[in-house]
């Protein structure tokens, strides 16, 4: 199984411009995702324990997270299994201005199984993965394709940036928009459109330490939903826990599986997936085939709060 391609191999336009909340929106948001905040690997490892002081530190205290925690989790000299699940952790503390970066192993069986089964026979299979946060919810599914595969892995903020001031630092995410300002002992979240030039600020590379150095992959590619192009046609698509009606307006979720589409093999499948107590097992997803130049409903399970956006005329243009 081959890796992606290199990161700068498709040049990408700039993110498309976003409506500011309404004021008391943005600061009720504000006032949620800020709060006190130490960056520590040891104190995420004591949070990781659960229980009573989980919940006083999450809860009570409102303890937050920024991306600098990630660095610090990458130079511990402690086992790789170990920094591999605390650098999972605490991407999924990390507030990512609309949406956390939740992830975890394991998470997608079934969609990993759904991809499987769509290459199966497939010689020299291409695969693009979207939203692979920090790389860990695809590891399975890359351990099992075939040899010959090539497997490319995407995100929509697959590194973050800072940029140190006297006693604080600012944080931006991939395309240079201002995340928040980390004081001492405290974070101040401030998702503003405001956008910053970041050639000259330190990056903080996204991806867990256990996939280069268990499987040789150093690169997960920018990747916006709306826009983004696999940077070769693809045999399957797999899109976990993206496509969330929380976050983005039915219309835009269309839209973006058609444009996803356009990245397809005729014959290729995409599948859409999202984990979920309310799923059975924790996971809905289902599939879509291109089948002459259209997205056709083939395969569905569990319930997934988008299909309803597939299923009344059973296909989505791509």
């Amino acid at each position: 199984m081959t890796s992606t391609i290199p990161q700068n191999a498709v040049e990408q336009p700039g993110p498309i411009p976003e409506d500011s909340l309404p004021f008391f929106l943005g600061l009720e948001h504000v006032l949620k995702t800020s709060g006190m905040c130490v960056d520590s690997p040891l104190v995420l490892r004591w949070i990781m324990r659960g229980g009573s002081l989980q919940t006083l530190a999450l809860r009570f205290l409102r303890l937050k997270f920024t991306p600098m925690l990630l660095g610090r989790i990458r130079g511990l000299s402690a086992e790789l299994s170990t920094r591999s699940a605390l650098f999972t952790q605490a991407i999924s503390y990390i507030n990512a201005r609309e949406t956390y970066k939740t992830t975890g192993l394991d998470r997608t069986r079934l969609a990993d199984a759904a991809v499987l089964r769509g290459i199966q026979g497939v010689p020299a299979p291409r695969l693009l993965e979207v939203g692979v946060s920090d790389g860990v919810s695809c590891i399975r599914l890359l351990e099992s394709l075939p040899a010959d595969a090539v497997a490319e892995l995407t995100d929509r903020h697959p590194y973050f940036y800072r940029k140190g001031l006297p006693f604080a630092c600012l944080l931006a995410d991939a395309d240079g928009r201002l995340l928040g300002l980390k004081l001492p002992l405290f974070y101040l979240n401030l998702p503003l459109s405001v956008t910053f030039d970041t050639a000259s600020w330190a990056r903080i590379e996204t991806i867990n330490p256990i996939l280069p150095e268990s499987l040789g992959i150093n690169v997960i590619r920018p990747f916006d939903v709306r826009w983004g192009r696999a940077t070769a046609p693809v045999h399957a698509i797999k899109c976990a826990n993206v496509f969330n009606r929380h976050y983005f307006p039915d219309q835009v979720i269309r839209a973006a599986t058609a444009n996803l589409g356009e990245s397809l093999l005729e014959g290729g499948i995409l599948v859409i997936s999202q984990n979920n107590a309310r799923y059975p097992g924790g996971e809905a997803y289902f599939v879509l085939r291109k089948t002459g130049g259209r997205l056709v409903l083939e395969e569905k399970q569990g319930g997934h709060e988008a299909l309803e956006l597939f299923q009344a005329d059973g296909e989505s243009r791509a």
